[in-house]
């Protein structure tokens, strides 16, 4: 019975990341994650697991950096 509490809870886990993450909504070159405070190339796949709601364009390095973003380790725009 306790593995599958754990199996729904797991499952319900999964289906709410999927729903909310999404590709790129802007046609910038940089996407700022607005939870993490942490700015992307708009091809890192760390865009496409990050929330609708959280997702700020950015046109220039400069303007994300301004804005108090950091730079994401795994693209390091």
């Amino acid at each position: 019975m306790k593995k599958f509490i754990i199996s729904i809870v797991a499952l319900m886990i999964l289906m709410t990341t999927t729903i909310f993450a999404a590709p790129p909504l802007f046609n910038t070159p940089y996407i700022g994650n607005s939870y993490r405070h942490v700015f992307h190339y708009r091809d890192c796949p760390s865009v496409w697991q990050m929330w609708v709601e959280h997702q700020v364009p950015f046109n220039t390095r400069e303007e994300a950096v301004k804005a108090h973003y950091r730079p994401c380790g795994n693209c390091r725009p």
